[in-house]
């Protein structure tokens, strides 16, 4: 019995020493665990930090390229609302170079109207007029006396021609001078 005993103890020493082995073992496989935990953390926390440190660097030049967008956007609206103030005043030219054109087109037609209609009535003037100095001068051959007063009726009725047309051509200049100074005055009123 004593070496049953002693035998029981033995292995009763044996069991707690390979349960502390096995507890040894566990503790040992625990902080082997933690350790790789840890580095793995660590590891992730490097990463993490590298990653924003990069997103915060394409954050900061996406904010610096969406200034300059921002920037580029006020510089065309600027552009284009100055293109329109330029649109808009040559149009507005265009409208008073074409109203004026038309005034000169206006004048141009009126005084080749009144032209053509003066040329026909002095035309039909100066021939009853060559006719009857014709009539006279047949008539008044021989006589010098009646010559020399055809000469000076003919030559009064060809300076009362000339005087008819010009006349008519410093009435066409004062219309057209008329025409020029109230469109001028049109201009400096817009």
């Amino acid at each position: 019995m004593a070496k049953s005993a002693s035998l029981q103890h033995i292995s009763e020493t044996d069991k707690k020493g390979q349960e502390m082995e096995a507890a040894k073992d566990q503790v040992a496989r625990k902080r082997m665990i933690d350790r790789a935990y840890r580095e793995r953390c660590k590891k992730n926390k490097m990463e993490t930090e590298r990653n924003v440190e990069l997103l915060s660097k394409e954050n900061d030049r996406l904010k610096g390229e969406n200034a300059t967008f921002k920037a580029e956007a006020v510089r065309t609206g600027k552009t284009l609302q100055s293109q329109e103030q330029e649109m808009k005043q040559l149009r507005k030219t265009i409208v008073l170079l074409k109203q004026k054109h038309d005034k000169q087109n206006t004048l141009v037609e009126v005084l080749s109207e009144r032209l053509a209609g003066a040329k026909d009535a002095d035309l039909q003037r100066e021939n009853t007029e060559l006719k009857s100095s014709l009539a006279l001068l047949r008539s008044q051959v021989n006589d010098r006396n009646n010559l020399d007063k055809l000469q000076l009726q003919e030559k009064n009725a060809q300076l009362e021609h000339e005087k008819r047309s010009l006349e008519m051509i410093v009435q066409a200049l004062c219309e057209k001078i008329s025409n020029e100074k109230g469109a001028d005055e049109g201009d400096h009123a817009g």
